[in-house]
Parts: C-alpha cells; sequence; structure tokens
C-alpha cells in the first residue's frame, strides 16, 4: 500500500530507476516567474500600506491647501523610508532603522543637491553613498533594504534638484528627515491596537502552513519533482519564522505579556501537529490515512488561522467550537498506525481551539535565540568591519552597487528629463548580493513596470481634475504597499501605474508620452544592472551550496544518533532542521543563475531531498507511539552515524545499511529500510555531483 513514490523518495532510483529529469533553462527561468501571479489574501501588508499612504498623503494635501510645496518633499522622504522599512516590520530594531534611514538619507539628499552641480561630482557622490548603502546590508536583510532609501535620496531626489546651493541642501535635506520622524509617528498610530500584531499573522500563517500539508497527507499527495523546495521545508521554515518573530518581540521585556505567551503556546502547538503529520504521511506505506479524519484535522487548522489574528468574527468563533465538538467525537478507524497518531493530533487541536477561544495558556518554552541590540559603538561596527574583506558577499555586492550606480548616474546626465534618473534607480533595486537573484529581480522589475506603464497610460484619460489624479495615486501606492511582502512583481505593476498619475499631480501639463522614456531607462537600468552584477566580481549561490550540502550532512548525523539513542534531540533537531532548510533555500536561489549546470542541479536537489526524507523518518521515529528502545536501534545507530559522517567527510559510506535495516521488523524495519535507501540515494547524488563538477 501507500503513496505513489517519485524520484524525491529515493527508493526507485536505489532500486536502479532512471535518472531524475534534467534541469534545463525552462524549468530553472520558471522560478524567477514564479511570483508574477501570486496573490496570497492572507499575507497583505495592510497595516504597512495604511500607515505609508498616511505619511505621503498628508503632506501632500497640506501642501495644496496650505500653498507650501516644500511639503511634499517631506512626504516623499516619509513615502521612500516606509518602502525601506518594509522588510521583517514589527521587530525591536525598527525605530533603529528608521532613524538611521532619516539620517543618512537626509545627508544623502543634502550631498546630492550639492554634487548635482556637475558630472564628476555625482558620480563621485554615487559611488560613495552606494557603497554605504550596500554596506548596510551586514546587519541583515532588514537594513539592506533601508538602504534602498539612502541611495534613493541622492540620486532621485538630491541631483534631479533645480538649484544646488548649500542652502538648498540643508532644507531639502531636513524636509527629507522629518519625513522619518512622520513615519515613526504613523508606524506608532497604525500599531495602536499593539504590538503583538506581527505574531499573529505570522502564528496563522503556521496554521496555514500545516493545513496545506495535512490535506497534502490526506490525498496522499506526493512532492512534484520539478519541486526545489520540498513541503516539509515550507512549512518549517515558516514555523521557524513565527518563533524568529517571537524571539524579537522577546528583547527588552521582563516577562512575557498574556498575548505574547498565548501566541508561542500556539506556535509550539503548531510544530507538534505538522511532526505528527509527517509521521503519519512517513507511515502511509503501512497502513492508508484516513482520509476523512485527516480532512477534518485540515479544516480545524484552517480555522484556527482565520480565528488568530483578533478580533475573531463570531463566526469563526463559532465555527471552532463546532470543529472542538467533532474533535471529539472522532469516528472509530481500523488502521492502528493512523489511529495511534490521529489521538494526539486531535488532542493538540483541542488544546490549540481552547486558547484561541479564551483559555489561559501554559508557561511557553524558551524562545530560540535572538541577537541582542549592541551595547557599544565597537560592538555596533564590528559587523562592519569584519565584512571589509575582498572575499566577503557583502563588501563585493557595496563596491559593485557603487560602481554599477554610478555608471547609471553618468547615462542619467544624459538622458532627457525628467525621467533619467530611472536608469540609477533601477540599478539600485534590481542589482543583488548574488547573480541569480539580480537576474530574477530585474526580470520581475522589467515585466512588472511594463504592466504598470500600460494600466497607468489606459487610466489617465480618465482622471480630468488633480483630486482625482490623487485618488488615483492613492489606491495604487496603497495596494503596491499592501502586496510588496508576498510579490514584487505586482508591487512594481501597482507602482509604475501609480506614478504616471503621481508625476501629472506634481508637475501640471506633463507630456503624457513620457511613459515610454521611463521604460526606456528603465529597460537601461536594467541592462547595467544584469551586467555589473555578472562581469563585476560576481557571487553565485550555487557555489555555496557544496559546502551547505556538508554542513546539512554533518549536522544529520548527531541528530541521528540522538533519535536513536533516545537522548535529548531538541539542540540537534534545531540544526538539523536549519542546515536541511537553508540548503534547500540556496538550491532554489541557484536554479535561475546564468551558467548553472543542469546536472549539478539535479544532483544537488536529490542529494537535498534524500536529506530532507531522512530528516522525516527519524521525525517518524521521535514521534511513535509505540516508541523502540535505544537496544533495539543500536545496531542501525552504529551504521547510520557512521555513514553520514563518512559523506560529509568526502568518503564512500562503508556499512551495509540494507542488511542492518532488514534484520529490524515492523514499524522499524520499514523506517530504517527508507532511511537506508535515503542514505544510498545521497552518495548517488553526491557521486554525481561530483562527476558534474
Amino acid at each position: 500500500g501507500g503513496r505513489r513514490m517519485t524520484f524525491w523518495s529515493g527508493e526507485n532510483l536505489a532500486a536502479g530507476a532512471p535518472a531524475p529529469p534534467s534541469f534545463g533553462w525552462r524549468e530553472r527561468l520558471r522560478q524567477p516567474l514564479a511570483d508574477l501571479l501570486l496573490f496570497d489574501p492572507h499575507r497583505l501588508g495592510w497595516r504597512l500600506a495604511t500607515r505609508t499612504m498616511i505619511a505621503l498623503l498628508v503632506p501632500l494635501a497640506l501642501a495644496r491647501l496650505l500653498a507650501l510645496p516644500s511639503l511634499i518633499w517631506l512626504g516623499i522622504g516619509a513615502y521612500l523610508l516606509a518602502i525601506g522599512d518594509s522588510t521583517d516590520d514589527g521587530d525591536r530594531r525598527q525605530p533603529l532603522r528608521l532613524t538611521l534611514g532619516a539620517v543618512l538619507g537626509g545627508l544623502a539628499l543634502a550631498t546630492g543637491v550639492l554634487a548635482g552641480a556637475s558630472l564628476p561630482t555625482a558620480i563621485l557622490g554615487m559611488l560613495l553613498w552606494g557603497i554605504l548603502a550596500g554596506l548596510i546590508g551586514v546587519y541583515g536583510n532588514a537594513f539592506a533594504t533601508m538602504g534602498l532609501p539612502i541611495a534613493w535620496a541622492y540620486v532621485e531626489l538630491g541631483l534631479p534638484a533645480h538649484s544646488h546651493s548649500l542652502a538648498a541642501a540643508a532644507r531639502l535635506g531636513a524636509l527629507f528627515a522629518l519625513g522619518g520622524a512622520l513615519t515613526m509617528v504613523c508606524t506608532w498610530l497604525v500599531r495602536i491596537a499593539g504590538p503583538y500584531a506581527p505574531l499573529a499573522r505570522q502564528t496563522a500563517d503556521g496554521f496555514r502552513a500545516v493545513a496545506a500539508y495535512l490535506d497534502a497527507v490526506a490525498t496522499n499527495r506526493a512532492d512534484a519533482p520539478h519541486e526545489l523546495v520540498s513541503s516539509e521545508t515550507r512549512v518549517r521554515a515558516t514555523l521557524a519564522e513565527a518563533r524568529r518573530v517571537a524571539a524579537d518581540l522577546r528583547r527588552g521585556q521582563h516577562g512575557w505579556s498574556a498575548a505574547a505567551q498565548r501566541n508561542l503556546v500556539l506556535i509550539e502547538i503548531a510544530e507538534r501537529l505538522f511532526a505528527l503529520a509527517a509521521a503519519l504521511r512517513e507511515g502511509a506505506g503501512l497502513a492508508a490515512p484516513d482520509r476523512p479524519t485527516l480532512t477534518l484535522f485540515a479544516d480545524t487548522a484552517r480555522a484556527l488561522a482565520a480565528a488568530l489574528p483578533p478580533p475573531a468574527a463570531p463566526a469563526k468563533i463559532a465555527r471552532l467550537t463546532a470543529l472542538r465538538a467533532a474533535l471529539a467525537h472522532l469516528p472509530p478507524t481500523t488502521n492502528p498506525t493512523p489511529a495511534a497518531l490521529a489521538r494526539p493530533l486531535a488532542a493538540s487541536l483541542s488544546r490549540a481551539i481552547g486558547i484561541a477561544l479564551g483559555d489561559p495558556a501554559p508557561t511557553p518554552s524558551p524562545a530560540a535565540p535572538s541577537s541582542l541590540a549592541p551595547s557599544s559603538l565597537a560592538a555596533a561596527l564590528a559587523p562592519l568591519a569584519a565584512c571589509l574583506d575582498p572575499g566577503s558577499v557583502v563588501a563585493r555586492h557595496a563596491l559593485r552597487f557603487g560602481v554599477v550606480a554610478s555608471a547609471a548616474v553618468a547615462v542619467f546626465w544624459f538622458f532627457p528629463p525628467p525621467f533619467g534618473y530611472w536608469v540609477p534607480l533601477t540599478v539600485t533595486v534590481a542589482l543583488k548580493p548574488y547573480a541569480g537573484a539580480t537576474l530574477a529581480r530585474t526580470i520581475q522589475r522589467l515585466l512588472g513596470t511594463a504592466a504598470g506603464i500600460l494600466a497607468g497610460s489606459a487610466l489617465m484619460p480618465l482622471l480630468a481634475s488633480p483630486a482625482a489624479e490623487l485618488a488615483a495615486v492613492a489606491l495604487m501606492f496603497f495596494w503596491m504597499m499592501a502586496v510588496l511582502p508576498f510579490n514584487y512583481s505586482l508591487a512594481i505593476a501597482f507602482l509604475s501605474a501609480g506614478l504616471i498619475p503621481f508625476e501629472h499631480f506634481l508637475t501640471p501639463g506633463l507630456d503624457r508620452n513620457v511613459a515610454l522614456l521611463r521604460l526606456a531607462a528603465t529597460a537601461i537600468g536594467a541592462a547595467l544592472a544584469i551586467i555589473g552584477g555578472h562581469l563585476l566580481w560576481p557571487s553565485f549561490e550555487r557555489k555555496t551550496v557544496p559546502s551547505l550540502l556538508r554542513a546539512s550532512i554533518a549536522s544529520m548525523a548527531p541528530y541521528a544518533d540522538c533519535v536513536l539513542r533516545r537522548a535529548d534531540i531538541e539542540a540537534t533537531h534545531r540544526k538539523a532542521g536549519l542546515d536541511t532548510t537553508n540548503l534547500q533555500a540556496a538550491i532554489q536561489r541557484s536554479a535561475s543563475e546564468i551558467g548553472a549546470s543542469p546536472q549539478s542541479l539535479s544532483a544537488e536537489i536529490l542529494a537535498a531531498a534524500a536529506l530532507q526524507r531522512l530528516f522525516v523518518s527519524l521525525n517518524a521515529i521521535v514521534n511513535a507511539t509505540q516508541a523502540p528502545t535505544a537496544p533495539e536501534m543500536a545496531p542501525f545507530r552504529a551504521a547510520l552515524v557512521s555513514s553520514l559522517q563518512s559523506l560529509a567527510a568526502g568518503r564512500d559510506c562503508a556499512p551495509d545499511l540494507a542488511a542492518t535495516a532488514a534484520a529490524s521488523p515492523g514499524f522499524l524495519g520499514y523506517e530504517f529500510g527508507r532511511m537506508a535507501g535515503q542514505v544510498r540515494l545521497l552518495g548517488i547524488a553526491l557521486t554525481r555531483l561530483a562527476s558534474a563538477a
């Protein structure tokens, strides 16, 4: 019995099945295009969009009502800094990022005003500010995103300024910095309902991911061969992000609030549900799952996700109450393995419903460790000093960012006004630390810009007044910020559509054909980004995959040892899960790189799949209702750990795992046999990877 196996599971290939399909350019191109039409209503950034539009529209309206055009600069500064704060919104370092962005952005704008008097000074200034904006990324993705409005302040607002006097530089720089203060005020106003909304949303995402996984278990649906990231990794990454958000909230607090404690316990329950569901999916070869029961579990997890972000509607509360009653009266099943796992699944879901409905939450386990804010200036500058090395990806990206953006400024200088600044602007958003990410982002930028310009141009004849233009701007920019957390292409489409009426609102009588000039500027900037990203000190993510693969195999060995010795698994489980997730994420990003070898990519996918299935098999043993004892597993444990250590060191695995596994009966023999197949598959994949290299 059981579900159909693909090369993902390993048994077919290990038994001599044909080699897995090769990943050619069509399959690799699918990756950067995958999110073009993605729309996830659960991830819409309502708060982010609301606070951004308040910060933009209030100064624009006051500028028009009070006849103070300088307020427009304040609104634009607030808007750009809000975009820079769109990553990791809600953590404890957000005020620091906004302050840094406001101060450095104001200085960059003032510098741009002064440097815009001549081409040499404009290029030199872009080089310096571009390098600085790139180096900020050493403090994490959120700071890397905040580096963008700093560069934009220089190239988009400073260089094109009409006056290049010292007084104009001081005035415009101060207005930009005040825009940062306005964004901080709007952030506080929008969050007045409480600081735990990001945690509640991420907790809901965790239950939603578990529900989708339970659906796959209920329908015996295996991962497709062309998938680069397994379904288990997607769920685990979502739950790990929830843990990270909780850890960020925990910093600076003396104790857990009721809201934080409630959400953290729910995250623990979601992790327990995922572990049980994975064990049930792994045991599908012994007994078919009870589909109606699993469907009930999936529906319950979805209902929990819908009800978690407060306040929950009465209909959602009634739905949870009805589902809890259904869980208490599950129909009997004749399959012993699913029944044994169904009981703890139902109990965990009932417990989660109780907490969602207001039952007191128990004390949660300690949150995952999170880095504290630097305690001194020397400690704050230490990561920056450490990255100043020719081998540092951050340092190479910062230098490349400054050089390519400077070249774009030279093009901008001779481009027909008023949209020449879109050449360096495109470079700043398309150029990424890794060449594959640059290519993917450039494709998304071009397609989103083209779609938005077409939509905005079609919209303009319908806007007969400045009020109508401002309303269109508000609508487009709101949706741009709402979809930005999950779909860059769609966000750029809304941005490009809104910029057309925005420019006409700021400059009445503007030629309606300027949209074509902006499209041309975007295309030139995209070409510069791709050329610079692949010719100037390029970093390719595919070069990191072999080391990540060895690290993942190495961390799987101690986890297997702890599981089969019946020792404490928490630390080794977290390390193995993190390394496996990082490996699959790197493979996914490297798939779109120019020059990537299809043979190497296929071998890497096989190796990652084998590790993932081995991880799931070990989890199944941990969650087995009638857990085997350590002596029962001792012979296989020694052989498995030795094999993994040998593979991690680049040696062949000598022990005959298949023979050792065959000596164990029942469930244990079944799982041991599967693990032996995964290790054999892993060895085959590593051999093919070495040959391809």
